[in-house]
């Protein structure tokens, strides 16, 4: 079903920001009532207020839409008639005003703490290879690594500056690197060796790629009834580790075999279950290639990483510096033009990544929460006009310059910021639907049977 028509893609989709923009604005407004700022409004939702109670100062309100939710002080903007009151956000001294700040963002990072461990804890699967050494399964023939001389079997050791641990390390780098020439450690045979690959970039989101794959196995989903699998003995959950005695490590092997063996007899060796067995097979010919009538089994083996409570603090504290230091390192390429702005992500593709990860279960969704949540608190660290970084960064100027800035300056610094961040999100929105329009397009002739009908005048 489309992602944008599907109803537990809104479910997720206000799931996940709803809570994470809420748990920001009450970081500002607990310390801020601790503190005895007057909070005006504490607002579960934007734009209309649809009712609420007033406890002391403060007015508790539902507002119309329930993505997130803002606090409103006292005296917390600079062009507002400020009349000396000690419950003025601006009338506080700098430091208060400093907490209240950064606790929005501080308290978005604990929450991305507190998610990841509590995922980690309750064991979180994942792709079994991510872990293992970066050991080459399979080369996409004419990829960037085939025509560097990358071999199967091949260990890499480093990409460009950086050591290779296992293949997620490899797999970010790649991915980071589109269109970059990059030189690439391997071990073969006990030798060392350095390759230079010039990456490509693909897909709609420019991502880079190598055309090497991980060892995974060539297991069959299912089998054709009266094609050739069948007639041999194959059948479901086989796995096809040996043809005429080539070791397969990775299905896209096997695969490019068969389809070389039009009317040809291979030896498989086949583990099933427990057992070891020897068949024989001739792929029919179809189209010019070799068919066996199998479907391969794509999805790849899952390892379910657990860990008692403490160990999962460790773990999710070491996920949660590892991703924050991914965004600034995608920050910098972006500002240098080394990646695309295409990677970023919008509200558009959130939508849909939420939806995806509610549907595979509770603990992938809480994995993209816990991400999402961390982007949130950082970004909003950064000394950005408008974001809370922005107006950290102005205090702490005129706290070295031991006097205000005048309120003209401030306008236009904010100003600027406002309008720089409108178009910034208008830029990756724009991209967003670009990257997304085959999947918003089919969604509006779905909804209104309107786009596309050539019936229509």
């Amino acid at each position: 079903m489309n992602p944008f028509l599907n109803p537990e893609s809104l479910l997720a989709f206000a799931l996940l920001l709803g809570p994470l923009v809420l748990i920001h604005e009450l970081g500002h407004f607990t310390v801020a009532k601790l503190l005895g700022i007057k909070v005006e409004v504490f607002s579960i939702g934007f734009g209309p207020r649809l009712f609420g109670i007033r406890r002391g100062d403060t007015d508790y309100r539902l507002s119309l839409l329930p993505l997130g939710g803002y606090v409103k002080m006292l005296g917390e903007n600079p062009d507002e008639n400020l009349q000396g009151d000690p419950r003025e956000f601006l009338s506080r001294p700098k430091r208060e005003r400093l907490a209240v700040l950064f606790m929005g963002p501080i308290t978005n990072i604990l929450a991305a703490l507190i998610i990841m461990a509590g995922v980690y804890q309750a064991g979180i699967p994942e792709p079994a290879y991510l872990s293992r050494p970066a050991i080459v399964g399979a080369v996409d023939p004419d990829s960037p690594a085939a025509k560097a001389g990358v071999s199967t079997g091949d260990r890499i050791l480093r990409f460009g500056n950086h050591p290779i641990k296992d293949w997620n390390d490899l797999q970010t780098k790649v991915a980071f690197s589109p269109g970059q020439s990059v030189s690439v450690v391997l071990e073969r045979g006990g030798e060392t060796l350095t390759k230079d690959l010039r990456l490509e970039s693909v897909t709609d989101y420019q991502y880079g790629y190598a055309g090497i794959f991980p060892e995974m196995p060539a297991q069959i989903l299912q089998v054709e009834p009266g094609l050739p699998a069948d007639k041999a003995g194959l059948k479901a959950a086989d796995r096809v580790v040996k043809i005429d005695g080539e070791p397969i490590v990775h299905f896209e092997r096997a695969t490019r075999l068969f389809q070389q063996s039009a009317g040809k007899p291979l030896a498989l060796g086949v583990r099933r279950g427990n057992s070891e067995l020897s068949l024989t097979v001739v792929p029919v010919e179809e189209e010019g290639k070799g068919r066996l009538g199998i479907a391969w089994n794509l999805a790849a083996e899952e390892a379910i990483r657990k860990y008692p409570l403490t160990e999962a603090l460790v773990q999710s504290a070491q996920w949660n510096w590892d991703n924050a230091g991914l965004l600034f390192t995608t920050l910098g390429k972006l500002l240098t033009a080394q990646i695309s702005p295409r990677m970023m992500s919008g509200p558009i593709d959130i939508f849909k990544i939420s939806g995806q990860q509610f549907q595979e279960g509770w603990t992938h969704f809480f994995l993209i929460m816990s991400l999402v949540s961390l982007q949130l608190g950082v970004i909003n660290l950064l000394p950005f006009p408008v974001l809370d970084g922005g107006h950290i960064l102005i205090i702490c100027i005129e706290g070295l310059m031991r006097r205000e800035l005048s309120l003209k300056i401030k306008e236009r610094v904010m100003q600027t910021g406002f309008y720089l961040l409108i178009g910034l999100m208008g830029a990756i929105i724009y991209l967003d639907i670009a990257k997304n329009s085959g999947l918003l397009r089919d969604a509006l002739q779905t909804m209104f049977g309107l786009l596309g009908n050539k019936s229509n005048p």
